[in-house]
């Protein structure tokens, strides 16, 4: 099961103006360092209530991407750019000194650009098991997986609907050889409400850009991973497991990047903390105790 506690007993929810668009974000609950938490595409802040526990002594700011959850709507303004600006803007108003940024997934692609473009911002990053290019995603399993989401979500409905139509919905499963419907998969049964949730505030562009590969179009993985100085932890997932992050993409970083620690999770896929949060718990308090 995914631990996930109340909403409105652990951080309540802020709007900031980033500009262009109004970002929503959950702030709390301590006075320490501050942490800036980035989710993956289609999910919002809420994916990372099962990792308070790592931030208990940190102030934790977790914002809705644009185009998802509550923030604010910006059709065919989904570059990995557009989304790195807001978060650019956000660190220059909102904490008090250098943030850690945790990006999962898209969250990671996002948290490298604004390491890069404001080193004076960043105390470190965390990685979530990001893709460093759009092929690596183009020739994975998410592809087909994303394409099945947007035409749950251009439907549309209610959250109930999409629930009901995301546990039917079918994807392909490294070793198994025919696809699975996403509701008979282990672990899956408790997050589903909450996805689908996730689906219903989603604006469809956002993951259009993505399968088409607009997301990754502005993201020059080489020149950004040159720029960045501050620590880097990366969270790598079991590819044999549906993890995006290969062994070739973790050796880019280090040749590019002076600071890097990398944690790999044998037993997790892609989602890493959705699955299971404790071993990932584990490796960012190790890795912010040393920093």
């Amino acid at each position: 099961m995914i631990f996930r506690p109340a909403l409105d007993t652990v951080l309540p929810e802020k709007t900031f103006n980033a500009g262009t668009v109004a970002i929503n974000y959950a702030e709390g609950p301590g006075n320490g360092p501050p942490v800036v938490l980035l989710h993956g595409i289609g999910r919002r802040w809420r994916d990372f209530l099962p990792l308070l526990p790592a931030f208990e002594n940190l102030q934790v700011f977790a914002l809705d991407l644009r185009g998802h959850g509550k923030s604010g709507r910006t059709p065919n303004s989904y570059q990995s750019g557009d989304y790195s600006a807001d978060v650019v803007a956000f660190l220059k108003q909102q904490p008090k000194s250098p943030a850690v940024i945790f990006g999962h997934s898209l969250g990671g692609i996002v948290a490298m650009r604004v390491a890069a473009n404001v080193p004076e911002l960043v105390r470190a990053i965390i990685v979530g098991d990001s893709v460093l290019s759009r092929t690596a995603l183009a020739h994975s399993m998410y592809q087909e997986l994303f394409a099945g989401l947007l035409k749950i979500v251009s439907d549309g409905g209610s959250a109930v609907d999409m629930e009901r139509r995301l546990a039917k919905l079918e994807i392909r499963v490294p070793g198994l050889p025919e696809p699975i419907p996403i509701g008979d998969l282990p672990g899956n049964d408790s997050d589903l409400q909450e996805w689908a949730n996730c689906l219903q505030m989603l604006d469809p562009t956002a993951i259009q850009s993505t399968i088409e590969g607009r997301t990754f179009s502005d993201f020059d993985s080489d020149g950004v991973l040159s720029n960045i100085r501050c620590s880097v932890l990366i969270l790598q997932a079991n590819p044999e497991l549906g993890g995006l992050m290969s062994d070739g993409a973790v050796e880019r970083i280090k040749e590019h990047v002076h600071r890097v620690e990398v944690v790999r999770f044998r037993l997790l896929g892609h989602a890493l903390h959705l699955q299971r949060a404790e071993p990932v718990i584990e490796a960012v308090q190790n890795f912010l105790s040393s920093i």
